[in-house]
């Protein structure tokens, strides 16, 4: 009897682990510079994505976007669902000098949400500045990301 109480168990939390739904993940964007990228998701439609980022060892970045979820393939279904989200939000820079700026910034994502808690991506962030260097780093804002989901 313990043995099919304990077998019962083991399977709740294996189907409850796998049917797990996802509201946070963490992870890393490579492009112009290198970024620790958060992101909240409120649901399956939208998630807040935000990214703290070092450039050229002499200037951060603080970006934060509300991203929504356009479409989605299962092209691969043994691996998992591809996607393309996009998504506005704002940006706050410093850099040697004592300077700072403040802008306007904007996402388009393509990637793969992975089956395992992965996922993967090619985004492009264009960012307007009001302040100083008006494009910022404008058409080089292309990145891969790397997220772990939990």
């Amino acid at each position: 009897m313990k043995k099919l109480l304990l077998a019962l168990v083991a399977m709740l939390v294996v189907f409850g682990a796998s049917a797990q739904d996802y509201k946070n993940s963490i992870g890393l964007r490579l492009g112009y510079g290198a970024e620790v990228q958060y992101e909240r998701h409120f649901s399956d439609k939208n998630y807040l994505e935000a990214n703290l980022g070092l450039y050229g060892f002499n200037e951060f970045s603080l970006n934060a976007t509300y991203n929504w979820n356009l479409c989605e393939w299962n092209w691969t279904p043994s691996a998992g669902k591809w996607f393309l989200s996009a998504g506005v939000g704002g940006s706050l820079s410093a850099w040697q000098g004592g300077y700072f700026n403040v802008g306007v910034a904007g996402d388009v994502a393509f990637g793969i949400r992975f089956k395992k808690p992965v996922t993967l991506s090619l985004d492009y962030r264009p960012t307007i500045y009001f302040l100083h260097n008006a494009w910022g780093h404008g058409f080089a804002g292309v990145g891969l990301t790397c997220t772990y989901n939990f």
